[in-house]
């Protein structure tokens, strides 16, 4: 199995710091699942669950990420990390510029807003009364949605930037196989 396919095959699991909700992140973003201990949805508030949600994301992201750097670590071992020698001037403002990229989406009954700044802080938003109007399987589907726009949105602005740094002539699939360590070439 090559280096392509085991990014593929990737999936992280985490729970919330309350331990009542877990999450599954896997081939980059292709499977999200978010499971609530049985009978546990009703007792959160709407904020609460808003806190535990947030927190949750950042833990099954952070997870993601260090594995994903473990495997691509293990498969090429000199690959770049920015030690302030190896990396340039633009390399440097494209990781910052990066690291900037906000991105927001909404569930379809807009009840349910996801925020993240860079995939790595998040800020779950729910609407008062959404926990004690709204069935576990509609919030669950709804959250799954936004969140899943978050990512579109997220992956829209890195292949933005990356064309303003490294040109619009890079492929889709060159751009997900090289990922954000690509290097701009002088002009």
């Amino acid at each position: 199995m090559d280096l392509a396919d085991r990014l593929l095959s990737l999936t992280v699991t985490a729970t919330s710091p309350d331990g009542r909700i877990s999450a599954t992140f896997g081939g980059q973003g292709e499977r999200i699942q978010l499971v609530f201990r049985p009978g546990d949805y009703r007792h959160y508030s709407g904020t609460l669950l808003a806190q535990e949600l947030s927190r949750l994301a950042m833990r099954v992201m952070a997870g993601y990420v260090r594995a994903q750097t473990k495997l691509i670590d293990a498969a090429v071992p000199d690959v770049l990390h920015d030690d302030a020698i190896e990396y340039g001037l633009e390399d440097r403002e494209f990781r910052r510029r990066l690291a900037a990229i906000r991105t927001a989406a909404t569930s379809p009954d807009g009840r349910i807003t996801v925020v993240s700044q860079a995939l790595v802080r998040w800020d779950v938003r729910i609407a008062d009364g959404t926990v004690s109007r709204v069935s576990e399987d509609t919030f669950t589907a709804g959250l799954l949605t936004a969140f899943r726009g978050v990512l579109a949105r997220h992956r829209a602005e890195v292949r933005r930037l990356k064309d303003e740094y490294y040109g619009s002539g890079t492929s889709d699939k060159t751009r997900q196989r090289v990922g954000p360590f690509e290097r701009r070439t002088p002009r």
